[in-house]
Formats: structure tokens, sequence, C-alpha cells
């Protein structure tokens, strides 16, 4: 039998983090992975033409930059093991159908220069919201890669300052709403507000409204960046980290069942009938849905499983499409949207909001508002020489409203051939003759292609404020501990949540904490 002291279900990203800390610190663990590659949502593959390297789901790490495990290499990923990232000049630009665009820089003041451009009152807007957001952030951050308090806790400190009871108003409010209450022109908050769409909610819903103060500090104190060779060169850059300090990854052992012996979880038992054995504790990645509810685990109150079972997915999925390309898109403004690594190409705030309410209503968005992410850009390992590869990223309805979830197989191609319509308005050279090839991913793709990406929701459950910070994924297991001890959580279904965010980091110091190892230390 297979022993180790610690388990650790799944190799995301989130949980390779965590493994990756519990190593460092002499414990040995192994993490079991159901299929047959690491990284989970951080994937890099060629699935246009050989030689096209194309991201799976997560195209720019933002929220990582600004983890210690990056800012401070506390795992020698960047100095040791091989990791290094890119970090655009030009992060994004949002193009609209006039012809007017802007850019957003690392540096501020050239972004509210780039904004002034096509609003005066918006460029100073920006920069004074900027200021006011950094402080914002220096809460957030603490939040979200150390163990988060209770959330009663968050709401009384944050009540006992004029400071912070505006993080708590913002908390409580959407992003429409801090748009409306900080910008002017239309252009300026559709891009702003689909800079906050990150966490996959719609711009109206409560509680999103923290994500600009999250967002637009975030893109000039840490940047914007992207793995060279591929955003799965992040997680390879773990399991050299995991194995260089004894670790072990086992690829294709497909969990069946959690062993607990009085109430305390022992190990796990594969599909294979083969049985793990964990000494101090298992670590869990795998969706809190598949955990408690699905048959994973038994012994759990039969409260908490209501509780886990009645939390919701993401306001929407997406359609996402990779492109193998002749040459890179050439965008009719020019300038810097031609050097950007993101491209948005964004309608009025008609067509804007109209997009989100068809998603809201199953249908497919009449209007599309896709970003093209274009990686040769800046990494020449993406494509052969002088070629291309890009993707495009369309916020779209995972249960549609005629034919359910199963009418995707139908109809992804004719809704792909409609954004790549909207596309061409933009740019000069995206005919057929430039196009060699593509790879459709529909919100029922998703779903197919990973057991936690339950109805095509990429960040694992819905970033709602009873679905957000220690109510994640909800209160009584908000702390990463489970009712089953020595049982933890660690995924994406976890605070901080999906997205590239290191969010391991957090729930591991629970478990260091319980195994009687100081993090600090480990951390140096």
């Amino acid at each position: 039998m297979t022993e180790h002291d610690v388990l650790v279900l799944g190799a995301g990203h989130n949980e390779l983090v965590a493994a990756a800390y519990l190593a460092a610190a002499g414990v040995d663990v192994g993490v079991v992975e159901a299929r047959d590659f690491v990284g989970g949502g951080a994937q890099t593959r060629e699935n246009t033409l050989p030689g096209f390297k194309q991201e799976t789901d997560s195209v720019v790490h933002i929220f990582i930059q600004a983890n210690p495990l990056i800012r401070n290499d506390e795992l020698g990923l960047q100095s040791k093991y091989g990791l290094e990232y890119i970090y655009p000049e030009v992060q994004y630009a949002n193009i609209f159908p006039d012809g007017s665009y802007y850019c957003i820089y690392p540096e501020v003041d050239k972004t509210c220069d780039s904004i002034a451009k096509i609003s005066p009152r918006d460029g100073e807007a920006y920069k004074q919201f900027f200021e006011y957001s950094k402080g914002v952030l220096d809460f957030l951050l603490a939040s979200l890669f150390s163990p988060c308090p209770p959330f009663g806790q968050i709401v009384a400190m944050l009540d006992s300052t004029p400071e912070g009871q505006e993080v708590l108003r913002a908390l409580l409010m959407s992003s429409w709403d801090i748009v409306n209450e900080y910008f002017y022109d239309e252009r300026v908050k559709a891009g702003l507000l689909k800079l906050a769409n990150e966490p996959m909610m719609f711009p109206e819903a409560k509680g999103t409204g923290v994500y600009l103060f999250l967002m637009v500090p975030l893109v000039h104190l840490y940047k914007m960046g992207t793995p060279r060779g591929g955003g799965v060169e992040m997680p390879h850059a773990l399991v050299r980290c995991i194995e260089a300090n004894g670790g072990h990854i086992y690829l294709n052992s497909r969990v069946s069942k959690i062993t607990t012996s009085g109430g305390r979880a022992t190990g796990v038992r594969l599909e294979s009938g083969e049985e793990m054995k964990a000494k101090r504790g298992v670590m869990c990645g795998i969706h809190v849905k598949h955990l408690f509810g699905g048959g994973l685990v038994d012994g759990a109150p039969d409260d908490i499983v209501r509780k886990v079972q009645r939390t919701t997915p993401s306001s929407h999925s997406t359609l996402t499409a990779n492109y193998a390309l002749n040459e890179a898109p050439k965008y009719k403004v020019g300038g810097d949207a031609d050097r950007a690594l993101l491209v948005e190409l964004l309608p009025f705030m008609d067509g804007f909001r109209q997009h989100y309410d068809d998603c809201r209503l199953g249908i497919p968005p009449r209007q599309k508002v896709p970003y093209v992410a274009c990686h040769s850009y800046v990494d020449p390992t993406k494509a052969p020489e002088g070629k291309a590869s890009i993707q495009l990223y369309d916020p779209s309805p995972y249960d549609l409203r005629d034919g359910g979830p199963q009418k995707w197989d139908e109809i992804k191609e004719q809704e792909e051939d409609r954004k790549l319509d909207w596309f061409r308005q933009f740019a000069t050279n995206m005919g057929p003759e430039n196009i060699l090839a593509r790879t459709i991913i529909s919100p029922l793709d998703l779903e197919r292609w990973s057991p936690n990406y339950i109805e095509g929701d990429v960040v694992g459950l819905g970033s709602d404020l009873y679905q957000y910070l220690s109510n994640r994924p909800i209160p009584p297991l908000g702390q990463y501990r489970t009712p089953i001890e020595g049982l933890y959580l660690c995924g994406p279904t976890s605070h901080p949540g999906g997205g590239i965010t290191g969010g391991g980091r957090a729930p591991v110091q629970v478990v260091m904490e319980d195994l009687g190892i100081d993090f600090n230390k480990v951390i140096g």
C-alpha cells in the first residue's frame, strides 16, 4: 500500500501550490490526479495545428502576481524551477465600433493619457480611482493569500473605521454601481465592466463592485503576466519543486472514495482498487459538490451536504475558440492596439448590457463582447515563425432557453461564426485566407472536459458575496477544515476561488497549523 503523510487530491494549480509548500516544509506529500496531465485549467496545448500553442482556459495570470508565492518567490519557482513570466508593455486595449479605443499599460499615467484621448474627465477619474483603490487592495490582498477570518469578523472589523466602511460598501455594491459613481463616458464604463467580469459575474450582481477595486490596482501594481512557453509552465514548475523536495505526483489515478476511520480521513481508494494511505491528512481540490453529496466521502452531517448542494455556479460560462493564423490580427485603429496581449472588442453600452441580459435569459448573445488574446505577440514560442495563435473568448450561457445545454452541440459553429463576423469589423486581415484552423469549446464542452467545471463554470462556483471570502463555499467550510477530521478543502470552490491565484497558499497554512508546522519558518 502506498503511504504518505498528506495526500492532495487533484493536480490543478491550487492543489500543486499547497503540495509544494508542504513538500518544502519536509512533509511527505503525494498528489493524486485522475487525468494524465497536471495543471487543471492552466493548460497549453496544440489543439488547432502542430506548433500553435493555445491556452485551454487561463489566458493571463493576474491575481497570482500579487501572491507572495510569485512576488517574493517563496518556493523558488522562478529562481530554481524554471518559471519565467513575460509582462507585456501593452496589457490590453478596448476598441469600440466608432474607431475609438484606449489601452491599459503597466504605467498608470500612460493609461490615464490613453483614456483622456476619448474622455478627458475619465482620464482624471481613472487616476483618482486608482489612488483610492490601492488602499482597498491592501485589505483585499491580505484575505486572498492567507486564511480569511469568519465573515462576521470581517464585517465588524470593516465597520469599525471610516475607511473600512467604504470597503464594506463596495463589497455590497455591483460593478455597475461603482462605474456609474466614479466614471462618465459609457465607453470607459464598458471597458471597466468587462475587466470586472473576470470572476464570470453579471455587472449588476451585488457584491461585484469589489472586483474593480481589485482589478484596477492589480494590473498596474503587479501587472498581467503570461509564463514563457505557456500557462502550463507554472504548474510544471510546481511539479519540479514538489519532486525536488521529495514529493510524488500520481497521474491516471482517479479517486473513487476518501477512506475514513473513526470520523478521520485516512486516505483514498482509487477506481483501480488500489488504496493509498494518508497518515496525517487529506487536502481535496475536487469540486465541493462532488465531495459532499457526490458519494466521495461518508460521514458529513446532512446539513453540510444540503448547504453545499444549494451553492450556485457563476452567472455564465463562455464560448471560446482557438485559432491558428497565417499572421497576427491587424486592427483598423492601429497604434498600440496591434501590440496588446488582450484586445476587447466592445459594443456601446446598450449592446454591452444586452449581451449579459441575453446570457441571463439563456439566449445565445445577439451582441458579442469577445476578447482576442494573442500570446504570440509577446511569446514567439506560441506559434511557428511569422504565424500567430489567438483565442476568442465570449461570455455565454450554459443552459439555453431553447434546447438546454445540449443545444450547444448544434449551434456552436454558427455562434462562433457570428463572433468572427464581429471581429472582422475591427480587423483588416481576419478573412478566410488568414485562418488555418480553429477549435471551438462551448460551455457544454467545458463541462465535459473537467468534472470540476459544473455547468461550464471555469471558476468553480459563483463569486457572489454569499460565496466569497470565508463564505466560500459555505460558512461552515470557509476555514478549509471539514467535519471529517484531517480532511481539508484546497480547490477553486474554496476561497479565494477560481482563476490563477495561487490559492493553495491559504489552506496549506491551516493544514500546517494542525500539523504543528510554523508556516513563517517555511517561507523563511
